[in-house]
């Protein structure tokens, strides 16, 4: 890379989701070297603290009503414009070039500022369910109008999203860095600890009522959920719902990695009518330690997930999940069949694939 050239990384929403994650080793891929990167973010807990690049705070504030929601979203818009324009203006002062790499489409007060000010302007896009519809055409207008270029996560993703006259390319996610799998996995404690894990949300679209159903229709299996969301988020959702003895929901937990070691099959519920996965890192990270999945049939999922190593299924239909569970469970050689075409897989999703094609990709096109 040349050193005149600075990364400018743009992510509204520190937190412990996966865009911030897939960013965080963006960021530290050596795209740039750390004296030549930034990264603009909010002051919250999440994958993006101690990143290896200068962090810039941003205000970003969060409320339930939607309607302050909004009323924060565009103010911290305003804020963010005239911060980057700031970075970047005084970069052009000292004649160097700048390359915005903004994350998801929320951003737009980045876009603008990057447009006026930078060299080039990349979005990184990995959602597809923004709601209301004018929001994501008011965001969409903008990445149409300011975009160098477009990196999306999966082909269904860049097919859903595509945007005219703007260059794009797929890029997907990996296995990331600080996630190593071990290489003497224990299969048969595995299989017989016959333990089911859930990453993901207490969002319905998430499919946290279907999990609960699964549970309860597989008494003798353990079901581990872990659930990215606040205190208070999960007070409210105990609080409101029977939860079945062997469901153990952990809220943020430390020893994730440990949890996919230890599991039999790694769970997707998401309903894709209300939430299409537009990739499914939770499930390349459980294939990556031997675990069979059960995936949507829509969206990113489909393009590493197959009959072979899992099962993509509607989660509403909870008996066809339940008879591949026991169909998994039925012998050891079955079930040894499966984890190891997911493990196969998943080694087309390494780390090291995933930042030689950032970096190729930068090179290629922006920074030589």
């Amino acid at each position: 890379m040349k050193k005149s050239v600075d990364i400018f990384y743009v992510h509204l929403f520190n937190d412990f989701s996966g865009s911030p994650r897939v960013f965080r080793d963006a960021i530290n891929s050596g795209i740039s070297t750390p004296n030549n990167t930034y990264v603009l973010t909010s002051k919250h807990r999440g994958f993006l603290d101690g990143v290896n690049a200068r962090r810039i705070n941003c205000f970003y504030a969060r409320n339930n009503n939607r309607y302050i929601q909004l009323f924060y979203f565009l103010i911290s818009q305003i804020f963010l414009f005239f911060q980057l324009s700031f970075w970047l203006i005084g970069n052009r002062l000292k004649s160097r070039k700048s390359t915005v790499i903004i994350n998801t489409m929320l951003p737009f007060g980045a876009g603008v500022a990057a447009k006026l000010f930078a060299t080039k302007v990349v979005y990184y896009v990995h959602e597809t369910h923004i709601k209301p519809d004018l929001l994501k055409a008011f965001l969409r207008f903008f990445i149409q109008h300011c975009a160098t270029s477009v990196i999306f996560v999966s082909k269904y993703l860049q097919h859903q999203e595509s945007f005219d006259k703007i260059g794009s390319d797929v890029i997907y996610n990996g296995l990331r860095t600080d996630f190593i799998p071990s290489n003497d996995l224990d299969f048969r404690s595995k299989f017989e600890r016959k333990q089911l894990f859930f990453a993901g949300s207490l969002k319905k679209y998430k499919g946290i009522s279907q999990l609960i159903s699964l549970a309860l229709s597989l008494p003798k299996f353990n079901v581990v959920a872990a659930i990215n969301c606040e205190g208070y988020e999960y007070d409210e959702f105990i609080a409101g719902n029977t939860i079945p003895k062997n469901l153990i929901i952990h809220v943020r937990p430390s020893n994730i990695q440990q949890l996919f070691q230890e599991s039999f099959l790694v769970l997707n519920l998401s309903l894709p009518e209300a939430w299409t996965e537009t990739f499914g890192l939770s499930l390349l990270e459980g294939m990556a330690f031997g675990c069979p999945v059960v995936a949507p049939t829509v969206g990113g999922p489909v393009e590493f997930v197959n009959n072979e190593n899992g099962l993509l299924v509607d989660a509403r239909n909870t008996e066809k999940i339940v008879e591949f569970v026991l169909y998994l469970n039925s012998s050891f050689d079955v079930w040894n069949r499966y984890s190891n075409e997911a493990l196969s897989m998943s080694k087309k999703f390494t780390a090291e694939e995933y930042k030689t094609a950032l970096i190729a990709y930068f090179e290629k096109f922006y920074l030589v």
